[in-house]
């Protein structure tokens, strides 16, 4: 299970989670950059960010920064978005594959997980495929 380290998050502040004990710091861990989500609705705000956590974390992904974005409409109600980025290749020749998502607008965490793991899946079916004709 992954742990919590780091501050309270809210705009602006990052709270870190390594995703697994026994790995080594800045290996894989999955930071939490900005979520306005918790000011809005934090008990959603709360369980987006472990479903952030919980799942990429539980990957082979490295270092992950989430964001998440809050659009409200009047007639719709509260809404957000999420974009899950990590760092590009240090050298462009490495075989490293950069992985930037963003997210279809969403309202509740159940939306998120399911969208975060179709998003996993197909990242791992284009890594696939690229071994494959490589």
């Amino acid at each position: 299970m992954a742990s919590a380290m780091g501050q309270s998050v809210g705009q602006g502040r990052t709270r870190t989670t390594r995703s697994a004990p026994g790995r080594m710091a800045g290996e894989a861990a999955v930071s939490i950059v900005e979520n306005p989500l918790v000011a809005q609705n934090a008990a959603l705000g709360r369980a987006v960010e472990e479903e952030a956590r919980g799942i990429l974390g539980s990957q082979d992904l490295g270092r992950l920064e989430v964001r998440f974005r809050v659009c409200r409409d009047e007639a719709e109600g509260l809404k957000f978005i999420c974009k899950v980025e990590g760092p590009a290749p240090a050298d462009l020749h490495q075989d490293a594959v950069q992985w930037r998502w963003w997210s279809p607008l969403m309202e509740t965490a159940q939306d998120f997980r399911a969208a975060l793991l179709d998003a996993i899946e197909i990242r791992r079916q284009r890594l696939a495929e690229q071994a494959f004709t490589a």
